[in-house]
């Protein structure tokens, strides 16, 4: 949905996968930047040749669901300031004390999806 819902309103998707079978699902969403979940050294060359191959100076919202691998840092180093940082991971994740010591200018928040999903089947 999330995918979905960026592609609707005009933004760039830049999304992560392990096995090649969810690179090409992506594709089939019409993704067109698609790096490794699982190496972190591989997410943050692939995503700085990705936001130049853009002209980006930066992205504007992370939808975050890995934590190993320094995937957080990793990711708030792509984000802009004053950008936004969502996450839907359960382990390993960030306090807002954590976010707020190493980027004070960035809004996070932490979504349980799945409960939410659960509580109200009816949104989603």
């Amino acid at each position: 949905v999330a995918i979905q819902y960026a592609k609707f309103i005009g933004a760039e998707v830049y999304a992560t996968a392990g096995a090649e079978e969810k690179h090409e699902f992506l594709r089939s969403l019409g993704v067109k930047y698609i790096t490794s979940s699982r190496n972190g050294n591989k997410f943050e060359e692939d995503m700085k040749n990705f936001l130049k191959e853009q002209g980006a100076d930066g992205i504007d919202v992370v939808l975050n669901s890995l934590s190993h691998d320094d995937y957080i840092g990793r990711s708030l180093a792509l984000l802009k300031p004053g950008g936004r940082f969502v996450e839907i991971g359960k382990r390993g994740i960030w306090s807002h004390q954590q976010m707020f010591e190493a980027r004070p200018d960035v809004m996070y928040e932490k979504i349980a999806a799945d409960t939410m999903m659960e509580k109200e089947p009816w949104r989603y």
